[in-house]
């Protein structure tokens, strides 16, 4: 483990606060029982919004990834997508634009399939969401964008890494890279937020005591990578 970032500490406390990030038990997609589960729609007022647009502009900054367009594949990542850009420009003087997906094409005006800034293989895209467990939105969104521009694609960005195995047992996030070739990163992963919460007091409380830890330790053991 390495020393928090500033905003990464910053970020995980929001993330608590704002109850995105919730201990218990939590049946996943997958059919895994976690310990934790993350919800990026639990940003919905004015404040959080513009708070979490903030923390996703500062990884993307720190990453070094160079991209013109934030897209937000439908339907979480439309609000990231937008916040983030608003938030670049307001706080960091960086004018990129933002686009994202309809689940379906329009059948009335313009009929088409992607809203906001146009696509070309001369456009830069990073893309936006909250998490990937096993990276079937993803993969999906990659091939509508060979469909709709054929983009350069310079980069993926979530919230949370989970630092978990796929169903076939490998890291999910470094199968992703190696697969499509696309770089992947995050605000934080797991590591971070058991740094920032295990026996430390945020808000008034400790969220994570020495039994989560013990429950969360035993779950990484059989998904965790």
């Amino acid at each position: 483990m390495t020393n928090l970032k500033p905003y990464q500490q910053n970020f995980i406390e929001l993330l608590v606060k704002a109850e995105a990030l919730k201990f218990g038990e939590f049946t996943l997609k997958s059919g895994r029982k976690a310990p934790y589960f993350l919800n990026a729609g639990s940003f919905y007022t004015g404040e959080l919004i513009y708070q979490l647009g903030r923390f996703y502009a500062e990884a993307l900054l720190d990453s070094g990834m160079e991209f013109d367009v934030i897209f937000g594949p439908a339907y979480k990542g439309i609000p990231l997508s937008v916040a983030t850009t608003g938030v670049l420009f307001s706080e960091f003087k960086r004018n990129v634009s933002f686009c994202f997906n309809r689940k379906e094409a329009k059948d009335h005006g313009e009929g088409k399939i992607l809203v906001g800034a146009p696509l070309s293989e001369s456009t830069r895209v990073v893309l936006i969401d909250d998490v990937i467990t096993a990276g079937t939105a993803i993969r999906e969104t990659v091939e509508l964008l060979k469909q709709v521009g054929n983009p350069h694609i310079s980069g993926i960005c979530i919230a949370m890494n989970r630092m978990e195995k796929n169903n076939d047992g490998e890291n999910a996030l470094e199968t992703i890279e190696n697969e499509l070739g696309i770089r992947v990163v995050s605000i934080v992963d797991l590591d971070d937020v058991i740094l920032a919460l295990h026996n430390k007091e945020v808000n008034g409380r400790i969220y994570i005591d020495d039994a989560l830890f013990e429950t969360i330790k035993a779950y990484r053991v059989e998904y965790g990578v």
